[in-house]
């Protein structure tokens, strides 16, 4: 074998190695698109919460703080659970899943904390309901709309610890 056919075998083998390479890469990237929607997991996720359209209108589980004059406001999930938004829905959704005995213990619970809030509109808080609500998911959020029915688990009085 000549230098020259040396060269060129060389320049073959590597070639075929480069296309060898770029084929597995490429289906290690398209190997997602073939899986199930819902599939997630190690070491590539199909993101299965955004694979898929969700409806526009959606039921929404929230604790609300009620004054006397008959205001609601959304209770911050610190009062529900802890800081995290997520446990404080999954405590909510858990507490009516269980029936009225657990929604009301969740509610004297969230009252009990109430009771000690620093917000004027927490304050202000005569009673803590919580309630499920109808809502198109887009306007309500953006501020543009209420709850189409809402349906109530619990309601409990908001006792004051100031003096």
């Amino acid at each position: 074998m000549t230098r020259l056919d040396e060269t060129r075998h060389n320049s073959a083998v590597e070639r075929v190695y480069a296309y060898a390479l770029s084929v597995l890469i490429l289906a290690a990237v398209g190997w997602p698109a073939l899986r199930e929607l819902d599939a997630d997991g190690f070491p590539l996720s199909t993101y299965p919460m955004f694979a898929r359209p969700r409806a526009r209108v959606n039921d929404v589980t929230s604790a609300l703080a009620v004054a006397a004059d008959g205001t609601r406001e959304p209770i911050p999930p610190s009062y529900i659970a802890n800081a995290e938004t997520m446990q404080a829905i999954s405590t909510l959704r858990q507490s009516v899943a269980r029936g009225p005995r657990a929604s009301r213990a969740l509610c004297e619970a969230i009252a009990g904390r109430l009771g000690n809030a620093h917000e004027p509109a927490l304050r202000r808080a005569a009673q803590v309901e919580i309630v499920t609500g109808r809502v198109d998911a887009i306007d309500y959020l953006a501020g543009r709309a209420t709850p189409r029915t809402r349906r109530l688990h619990a309601r409990c009085d908001v006792k004051s610890s100031a003096p």
